[in-house]
């Protein structure tokens, strides 16, 4: 006769096993459940919306929230994942952090999210936020490697903002997504950058619908030595003090 597996073992077989196939189990056999949930779940990738939960591709929708919560990731003391997307925050219990390399957090304001966030993710190694929903991002700008900014409000509101941000000498790389600079703002980021010393090897990628846009610096009398401080490649990118505008 077979003996049962005691709890360390399921517990160590749940340690190796995949990450959905856990869910699975989790969501069926209530009596695995404990043992399943002690154990922390790896996963690739999470998103959580308001009425679905898709982990590493694989779609789990329920008919209310408790259930969904209980069925994914209630009970659970940890939960590692390379890219995190949080649509909604009401989906995660209070007491779960979720550990992560590179964060999205939607249209939602970033100081809610991170109290959801395991302190020994950060540095983030990437982290896109929106910036009409976070008012203090400065505050923040020292917890992740590459920093993605977009807007929701394209009133020219956050403009002093973006402008803080661009001109901090501890960014090193950053993406605006569908967020323009006028010519007389990539002029003065320059200025800003070669008197304050930017670090070598900053980048900055402007993005418009998944497009790269070209800079051009059309005032060349503001910079005598343009072509000593400034290289551009095919009009799209610009090398300045051995950093970089893509």
């Amino acid at each position: 006769m077979t003996k049962p597996w005691t709890y360390l073992t399921l517990k160590a077989v749940f340690q190796y096993m995949d990450g959905n196939k856990r869910l699975k189990i989790n969501f069926h056999c209530p009596a695995l459940r404990s043992a399943e949930s002690s154990v922390p779940l790896n996963l690739q990738s999470l998103t959580l919306t308001e009425k679905k939960i898709v982990a590493n591709d694989v779609c789990y929708k329920v008919e209310s929230k408790s259930q969904r919560i209980k069925s994914i990731l209630d009970g659970r003391k940890e939960v590692r994942v390379e890219f995190l997307k949080i649509r909604n925050l009401r989906v995660i219990p209070d007491i779960l952090k979720i550990r992560t390399r590179s964060l999205d957090s939607g249209n939602l304001n970033l100081e809610r999210v991170l109290s959801f966030i395991n302190r020994a993710s950060f540095p983030l190694k990437e982290l896109r936020v929106n910036i009409s929903k976070t008012r203090n991002l400065e505050r923040y700008l020292g917890c992740t490697q590459k920093l993605i900014l977009f807007e929701t409000n394209h009133d020219g509101e956050n403009a002093d903002l973006i402008r803080t941000i661009l001109y901090d000498r501890n960014n090193s790389n950053i993406e605006l997504e569908n967020i323009s600079l006028s010519r007389d703002t990539q002029v003065t980021l320059i200025r800003n950058w070669r008197n304050n010393q930017k670090k070598i090897g900053t980048v900055l990628t402007m993005r418009n619908r998944l497009r790269i846009l070209p800079i051009f610096f059309l005032y060349e009398d503001e910079f005598p030595n343009a072509n000593d401080l400034l290289g551009v490649l095919n009009g799209s990118v610009s090398n300045f003090n051995d950093s970089v505008l893509q």
